[in-house]
């Protein structure tokens, strides 16, 4: 049996997530295809332990409903193999990079006959919160001030912990003078907000729900009573 080793140019059009993606012509004649998928820190490192889901599209995201998983190696990559040829959805269970936690939700293209080999650096599935600051009073733009972004799903802010909250978060930044700051956050994860004064010290934190997509910007305006 022959086999071909093929170098195929093209961007898988489905996501605009990977930063490489190579295809592969394996065998003649194969009827399935293979999918090598790699996840990356900042620094270029593979990163392991991550469960990956692998999803027909249109289903469910509930584990049980997964066409395969499994654990990334010490390497930081996954394999399946056996594919039917088509589209499949790849979702990741949390995955900590910079103190951050990120949930990977993309697609990948199958082909028989080809092996695809997918690198994604995590950090990339983020988005901007574009934020205002006003004075609950009189809704002019506060200056001297700090914005927290918080995930609702793995932080709860108390009077007990909302000092090392700040402290420890890299998901801040001071307004300007029109009252802005953006943030980038991990995309598709809830977020609400700790105020803080950067002179006297004065907390303040609670109101809603916001999450952002990758590669979206969302403008948000609160409005706090330190001045």
């Amino acid at each position: 049996m022959k086999y071909k080793f093929v170098i195929l140019l093209g961007l898988l059009l489905a996501t605009a997530s990977c930063k490489d993606d190579i295809n592969v012509n394996i065998v003649d004649n194969e009827t399935t295809g293979k999918l090598s998928y790699k996840l990356n820190d900042d620094a270029g490192n593979g990163i392991a332990g991550i469960k990956v889901y692998l999803f027909n599209t249109g289903t469910n995201s509930y584990p049980n409903a997964a066409v395969d998983s499994a654990l990334t190696n010490n390497e930081g990559i996954v394999y399946f193999s056996d594919l039917i040829p088509k589209n499949y959805r790849l979702l990741t269970d949390s995955i900590m990079v910079n103190n951050n936690g990120y949930l990977l939700n993309e697609y990948v293209q199958i082909t028989a006959g080809v092996e695809r080999k997918k690198i994604t650096k995590v950090s990339d599935f983020s988005g901007i919160l574009k934020i205002r600051l006003l004075n609950a009073y009189d809704y002019t733009p506060l200056r001297n001030q700090g914005v927290v972004a918080f995930p609702l799903n793995s932080v709860k802010v108390t009077s007990d912990n909302v000092s090392d909250i700040v402290k420890r978060s890299t998901l801040k930044g001071l307004v300007n003078d029109n009252g802005y700051v953006s943030i980038r956050v991990p995309a598709n994860t809830d977020f609400d907000f700790i105020i803080y004064h950067a002179s006297n010290g004065n907390l303040g934190w609670g109101g809603r729900r916001h999450q952002v997509a990758k590669d979206q910007e969302l403008k948000i305006t609160l409005y706090s009573s330190f001045y």
